[in-house]
């Protein structure tokens, strides 16, 4: 997944997070991370 699809995704799901926080958690939380990238799946 790009990360345009992705952003558009979690605006489609009602996710509002600034890339600075993805870069962290990301780094710092891939199995949080990854969730996301569920969400913006789905939507």
């Amino acid at each position: 997944m790009n990360y345009s699809t992705f952003m558009h995704g979690l605006k489609q799901a009602n996710v509002t997070i600034n890339r600075k926080m993805l870069s962290e958690m990301a780094i710092n939380d891939p199995a949080a991370f990854a969730k996301l990238v569920e969400v913006a799946q789905k939507a």
